[in-house]
Formats: structure tokens, sequence, C-alpha cells
């Protein structure tokens, strides 16, 4: 049994350590995006090259999630289990409105580029390296419980951060969704920002349905096409010349929601 117990932690350690490096995209996705009031809702935290499900299980060493309550209340929330494509978290419902489960890196992933491939080093680490960077993420979800509430304008204060100018809970097929970009606080001006609804399979790697970018205020306006869920993205990168870890920063933010049909 002891045996066991290691291999399946090894799984999971290996899984965490080796696979992430490939997922470009972050989610958190529950069993329901409207539940009934006093009730658990079942979340799970993965990663992957495709937008929805359980694909891949996070470094959630870096990762630590909070619960936003309709009041106002901030709630760190524990995992309940880890397997290899997911964590999951039970979150308690006890409210009617909008409520937001995040989380943030708490210290940045490193990766460089090197001649004979990718390695979760800082460039100084690395051997042969061709070029390093430091990665940093956010990840919201939304969902809602009877009547709609303020409480979706809530801002957790990440290093980079999508803020919704509407409530995501709410909205229609067909409208226009107003999002801010914010880093380190203030609204940055030209970062990508793009929308991609489940079941969308693109015709190459990289590519959405929807792709916009922020404004001088730090705002992007999302075209949602279509009912169901959607992950909203953004990607913030510059260069940082004469770092030793690494030649540039790169910040991404998601936001998950789903639109009644």
């Amino acid at each position: 049994m002891r045996k066991f117990y290691l291999l399946a932690l090894y799984l999971i350690i290996f899984c965490i350590t080796s696979s992430t490096a490939l997922a470009h995209h972050y989610w958190i996705i529950p069993d329901t995006f409207y539940p009934p009031e006093n009730s658990l809702v079942k979340i799970a935290f993965s990663c992957g090259h495709s937008y929805f499900g359980t694909v891949e299980t996070p470094d959630i060493t870096k990762y630590r999630l909070n619960l936003i309550t309709p009041d106002g209340q901030r709630i760190p929330l524990a995992y309940s289990r880890v397997d290899p494509k997911a964590a999951w978290s039970i979150v308690p419902v006890f409210g009617q409105g909008a409520y937001i489960i995040g989380t943030s890196s708490i210290a940045p992933s490193y990766w460089s580029k090197t001649t004979e491939g990718w390695v979760p080093e800082p460039k100084r680490r690395a051997k042969n390296v061709v070029q390093g960077g430091k990665y940093v993420k956010s990840v919201k979800t939304f969902f809602r419980v009877g009547r709609a509430s303020d409480s979706y304008k809530m801002i957790f204060g990440y290093r980079i951060e999508i803020v919704p100018q509407k409530d995501p809970t709410t909205l229609k097929p067909g409208q226009s969704f107003p999002v801010v970009v914010l880093y380190n606080g203030k609204p940055v001006k030209d970062v990508i920002v793009f929308g991609v609804y489940e079941g969308y399979r693109p015709a190459e790697k990289g590519t959405y349905p929807v792709e916009t970018k922020t404004d001088g205020n730090g705002i992007a306006y999302v075209r949602l096409t279509k009912a169901g869920k959607w992950l909203i993205g953004a990607e913030y990168q510059f260069d940082t010349a004469g770092n030793r870890d690494a030649d540039y920063e790169n910040y991404r933010a998601y936001m998950m929601f789903e639109i009644e049909k």
C-alpha cells in the first residue's frame, strides 16, 4: 500500500513539474455556474493547450485559491484532492449574488530555451541558453447564485488581472463585453486580449475566435458571439535587458464564466 501511495505522489509531482511548461492556458471550472443557494460547488483548477475541462495539473505549490462572496468577504479555499488532470476544491455557497474564485502565482516561474530545448530554470542556472523568461499568471472564475450583485467588480490585487466592467454572469450572446487589464494595479494599453468559447477548435495553434487589444485606458471589448462557457485571456510581455534571470517577463491573466442559453 505504501508503494502505491508513493507511486501516486510521484505521478502527480511529475505531471506538475514536467507538463506545465507546455500548458499555455489556465482556468478554474466549476461543476455548475448557476448553483442553488446553500450548496457546495466542486471546482477544478487545470491547465493545458485546450481551454475547458480537466487536462493537466498546475504547480499548486505556487497557487492559493480564494473566494470572494457577494458581500465582499475574501475566503481562502483548500485543495480537497489533486490528480494528474486537476487540483480540486469544494466551494461553499451561502447567499445570493456573484461569486469569484481567484488565484495567482505567489512565485514566478522561470523557463529558459536552450540549444537542447526548454528547461524550468532561470537563465543564469541553465546551460547553452538561447533565451530565458519569467512567467506570472492569474486566474478568475465567476458564477452566480440567484440575483445579481456588484461583487463582480471586486479586485484581487494580482500583478496581472482582468477586471470585468459588466457582470459576466448576466451577459447575453452577441453583447460586447468590456474588460480592464491591470498590471500592478494600473490599466495597461496594447495588451492582447482574446476570447474562446467551449467547443471552439482552432485551425492552428495560437488562433482564437475573438482577439483584440486594450486601448489607452486599458479597456478591451470582447464580442461574445454565442451562449455557453467562455475563457477570456490577456497577455502582457516586455523585455528586461540586463536581467540575469530572464530576457523578458510574461504576464497572463484569465477569467472564465458562462452565458446562459
